[in-house]
């Protein structure tokens, strides 16, 4: 009886097949012809063959088949979209699909900001906005029945305006104030349409108008769709609060009479709701707020970049807390001993107090934190309650406290007084920043944290720079963005490192606290500010001071900064651009300006070279001091003053 193996290819005339051993009492084995393992036959490998010379097999199951992978007619189908998904267009369309109240606004702010951070142009094209203003208005209810005549023409013509504007948008080939991009700088754009699309004749629409070879020759444009599906009962009343508490179409109604209109809505748009079912399409579909995710035909930056985004945001809240490493050396003992600061210094003096200081306000917001959480939760919620009857029901017993015995250390045995996910950059002065004492925190140490790497220029100081590389410092001064140290790296650089740290962090469902250094923390909350990328490069991050980050529920950012321990010498900077708005909602189009960077509060402040280490500005806070620190020994005598809530305002503080 002829025996095929399971590698056996399905035209291979088992006359083909030999057996290679006449010992019966050994297993058979049996030589395919090309890629055989048997030693009497030509090709497999090399290690194929060294197995061969010594009596023996390779292993199969480690590495598979040692033949050469070649074309035929059924690969070539089979990867037929991803070579032609995988080219790089320079216009992308994403098409939001979703009834209302599934967070598609939320999704389209999100992917904003994150495609813009990492260096795409991107705007949003919301329909909705465009159907107001054709009907002159809010619209109830009736207006968005499939029956209503009027209304539909209206929807459609609204539809085609918002289609029209960002198909323009994307063809438009001038940076801001009509300059044509450059080759080396110019970016790809991104459109995002926001509306229901609940049908695939719609969809249809929208696909013919992006890609119509006629229309749009020499236009090529991607196009792929992002399909919000919530079925979660608790989920779906949040969201339709949340909503009837903030669209235009409520503004000014009643709660009841604006749910009770939502819902109706809701209820016309499901009788004529299609999903996506189409596998010829590129798309991600995203159940319930990204518990759940399914993909299909998604390669290239896409698959690199948005999906583990969209995988990471939630819409739970915690802090992010980002914070320089501590001070290593004082600038006036390194003047003194004539010292350029090195990668691999330790903390000092200053350095280690603030690293007590540290300890103490992280526990504190920490505690604080998970107690706010706790008074939250409710122990008879059923999360995950949806159509499909699935429940996932907590227990009462279920802990949320925030008590030591709740966190345990990296050894295993030691109570860990606050839960905290920590990151850090590979500097020992960062790890050491976080480095308390018989508390075995996990950290996470990655080099992607480490400092903009300056190559030959590490270590030099702007001034120096200006003197000795002049020509180098006008480039820098003109672009600081993209302008590349000799043999290091420019800041666009940084943002390809950082794009998994911000993922990371988004990700997270408790408190996040991140330590590293003036250019990388930079990077960071021009993230969080959604602020201009190309512009962080004049962000100060001053010493000893820590920066809170807070969801709002729009999908953008809250800040806070909090000194919390005195300046050690008048080298670090102060504050004053930030103005004393200290509570900022970072989605906020204020940030945005077109040729210089914009405080949060309007003020404009002329364009600079990048600050490296914020030296040469003047120290005017008052300190920021608590009396629960980690070793209160350690802290300087003005620790008089112990609430250390109180968050730096304005330059006269």
């Amino acid at each position: 009886m002829t025996i095929l193996g399971l590698d056996t290819p399905f035209n291979t005339n088992p006359s083909d097949i030999t057996n290679s051993s006449t010992d019966t009492s050994e297993p058979r084995r049996y030589s395919l012809g090309v890629g055989a393992v048997d030693s009497g036959t030509e090709g497999g490998g090399e290690e194929a063959k060294v197995a061969a010379a010594a009596g023996e097999e390779p292993d199969y199951y480690k590495k598979g088949s040692a033949e050469l992978a070649t074309e035929s007619a059924l690969t070539l189908v089979k990867i037929k979209h991803r070579l032609k998904l995988t080219k790089k267009n320079e216009r992308l369309v994403i098409v939001l699909v979703g009834l209302p109240g599934r967070g598609k606004s939320f999704i389209a702010r999100k992917l904003q900001n994150f495609l813009t951070w990492r260096g795409s142009d991107c705007k949003v094209f919301n329909v909705g906005k465009y159907r107001r203003q054709a009907a002159d208005g809010a619209c109830g209810a009736d207006f968005f029945d499939a029956n209503n005549a009027a209304a539909s023409t209206l929807r459609q013509q609204a539809a085609s305006l918002a289609l029209e504007d960002m198909l323009k948008w994307l063809d438009d080939p001038f940076e801001k104030g009509g300059t044509v991009q450059s080759s080396t700088t110019r970016k790809d754009r991104v459109g995002i349409f926001d509306a229901t699309n609940s049908t695939k004749e719609r969809r249809e629409w929208v696909l013919k108008e992006c890609t119509c070879r006629i229309k749009r020759a020499g236009k090529p444009t991607g196009v792929v769709y992002v399909e919000s599906v919530c079925d979660d009962a608790e989920l779906l009343h949040e969201n339709f609060m949340t909503k009837v508490n903030n669209s235009p179409d409520y503004k000014g109604m009643d709660q009841e009479e604006a749910m009770a209109d939502l819902l109706s809505r809701v209820q016309k748009y499901e009788e004529q709701y299609e999903t996506i079912d189409d596998d010829s399409k590129s798309y991600i579909k995203i159940f319930n707020l990204s518990s759940k995710m399914l993909v299909n035909h998604i390669y290239g930056r896409m698959a690199k970049s948005i999906v583990p985004a969209l995988m990471a945001w939630n819409i739970g809240t915690r802090p992010i807390f980002i914070c320089r490493a501590g001070q290593t050396m004082a600038d006036s003992d390194r003047v003194s001993f004539n010292s350029r600061m090195t990668r691999g210094e330790n903390l000092g003096s200053n350095g280690k107090a603030f690293r007590n200081a540290l300890f103490g306000f992280m526990k504190e917001e920490c505690l604080d934190f998970m107690s706010r959480r706790k008074e939250a939760f409710s122990p008879d919620m059923n999360t995950g309650t949806s159509i499909s009857g699935l429940v996932n029901s907590f227990s009462r017993d279920f802990s949320l406290s925030g008590e030591d015995d709740d966190y345990v250390g990296t050894d295993g045995v030691t109570p860990l007084p606050f839960p905290c996910h920590i990151m850090t950059s590979t500097m020992p002065r960062a790890r050491q920043t976080v480095g308390w004492e018989d508390m075995p925190y996990p950290i996470e140490v990655l080099s992607n944290l480490n400092p903009l790497d300056k190559g030959d220029f590490t270590g030099c100081e702007l001034e120096e720079l200006a003197v000795t590389e002049p020509e180098w410092y006008e480039q820098l001064v003109a672009d600081p963005f993209w302008t590349r140290f000799p043999g290091g790296e420019c800041y666009g650089d940084l943002m390809c490192r950082l794009e998994s740290i911000v993922v990371d962090m988004e990700q997270q469902v408790g408190p996040v606290l991140v330590v590293s250094h003036v250019s990388v923390l930079q990077a960071l909350v021009s993230y969080f500010r959604n602020s201009p990328v190309e512009e962080c490069t004049g962000i100060e991050i001053p010493l000893n001071t820590v920066l809170k980050f807070t969801p709002a529920k729009g999908g953008g950012w809250s800040e806070s900064r909090h000194r919390i321990l005195p300046s050690p010498s008048p080298s670090d900077c102060d504050l004053s651009s930030v103005g004393n708005n200290n509570n900022l909602l970072a989605m906020s189009p204020e940030y945005r300006s077109d040729n210089n960077i914009r405080s949060p509060v309007g003020e404009q402040i002329k364009f600079a070279p990048p600050i490296w280490g914020d030296h040469m500005k003047r120290d005017s806070f008052a300190p920021l001091v608590r009396s629960n620190s980690f070793d209160p020994k350690r802290l300087s005598s003005s620790s008089s003053h112990s609430n250390y809530r109180e968050v730096v305002k304005n330059d006269s503080e």
